[in-house]
């Protein structure tokens, strides 16, 4: 074999091929971690305002409705895991519950009004 013959083997041109897919796989995986990143506070406001304004209307519900609503999660999050379900799947289903529970538990105090003093 002379040294062009080596130069235009396959195997060298498959290779280099790859290489250059890397490359171009790096530049883009970037690119978008670049944009990931600048928009990512962005993001995280928007959901943070979000969960707020859900909690708080979850809130206005009665413990008795979100105690079953909390329950019907749960139940659907178990018949999905007998079925076989992927675990995403039932994360999703369970997720509601602890929205549910988070909101009965962060519910403000309401304030024990004073009795009257018997005379």
């Amino acid at each position: 074999m002379t040294i062009l013959e080596i130069e235009r083997h396959p195997v060298r041109d498959h290779l280099t091929g790859i290489g250059r897919r890397v490359s171009g796989s790096f530049k883009v995986t970037r690119t978008g971690a670049t944009k990931l990143i600048e928009r990512a506070p962005a993001t995280v406001r928007a959901t943070r305002a979000g969960a707020h304004a859900t909690t708080s209307a979850l809130q206005t519900l009665p413990d008795a409705t979100l105690r079953s609503l909390a329950a019907s999660s749960v139940g659907l999050g178990a018949g999905l895991y007998l079925a076989g379900k992927r675990r995403l799947v039932i994360v999703a289903g369970v997720a509601p519950a602890l929205i549910m529970g988070a909101a009965i538990a962060l519910r403000p105090a309401k304030p024990i009004a004073p009795t009257e003093a018997k005379s």
